[in-house]
Order: C-alpha cells, then sequence, then structure tokens
C-alpha cells in the first residue's frame, strides 16, 4: 500500500492506494506467461510496496513453501494440505504486523486457495520462485 500526497508517495495516511495484481492462474497450460509476464508483474508489484513487504518475509515464505512442497513429495497429501492452507492465516498475521503488503497477501491468498493437489503446490512453487526471482532483479 501506498500513501499519496501531493508531492507524491509518503507516510501520510491521506490516501491509501493498494495497487492491482494480474490475475494469477496456476496453470501454466491456460497461461502460459504465469512463470514470465505474470510473475514479472506481481513482483514489481511486490517491490513497489517493498515499503511494507520486508524481503526477509518473502524468503520466509518461500522458504515455507519449499518445505511443504518437499513434504508433499514424502508424505500423504492429506496431512500437508492443511499446512498448506494455513499459510493464508500466517501472511495475515505477517500483513498485521506489518511486515508484509496488501499486495502480497493477496498474492499468497490466491496461490493458495487454488492449491488442492501436489502438482498444484508444485505449479504454486515454480510461481513463486519466478516472482522472487523477478523480484531480486528489480533491485
Amino acid at each position: 500500500m501506498y500513501q499519496k500526497n501531493n508531492q507524491g508517495y509518503s507516510n501520510n495516511k491521506r490516501e491509501v492506494i493498494v495497487l492491482p495484481l494480474p490475475e494469477i492462474i496456476l496453470n501454466f497450460k491456460k497461461d502460459p506467461e504465469l512463470f514470465n509476464e505474470t510473475a514479472k508483474k506481481c513482483a514489481e508489484i511486490i517491490f513497489k510496496a517493498q515499503k511494507e513487504t520486508k524481503e526477509t518475509q518473502i524468503r520466509k515464505f518461500y522458504d515455507e513453501l519449499l518445505s511443504l512442497n518437499q513434504r508433499a513429495k514424502t508424505q500423504n497429501w492429506e496431512d500437508v494440505l492443511p499446512f498448506v492452507k494455513m499459510l493464508n492465516s500466517k501472511v495475515s498475521y505477517a500483513k498485521a504486523r506489518k511486515v508484509t503488503s496488501e499486495e502480497f497477501v493477496r498474492m499468497i491468498s490466491s496461490c493458495v486457495t487454488q492449491v488442492n493437489t501436489k502438482e498444484e503446490l508444485e505449479i504454486f512453487k515454480l510461481f513463486f520462485e519466478a516472482v522472487l526471482g523477478f523480484y531480486k532483479g528489480s533491485k
């Protein structure tokens, strides 16, 4: 989120602007640009909101996603899925602590909502990896 004043963006709480994310469809057959343009647009928006989203938080969520993806390969999927869905509450808590932006919360939430299989979790991981790569390239 950004606060806008006459001189541009500041910490004053005059007007809060939430940047719109592109539609995220975790299906690279329906969205061939998922790991390219879609990920790049998400990264740019999250980078613009970096005052709210700490890089350590982005990495923390990515690392947790990697761990869940690895667990899904070796454990019963029904035992892993609830922890994937729990990412929503964790990102909401991070937002309440003011270490993530609304844009980051919406990206995670959009992806978590779509994950119902191991394969979808793998696509979420790859999408997040692409976002992270573009995010790092934005610096």
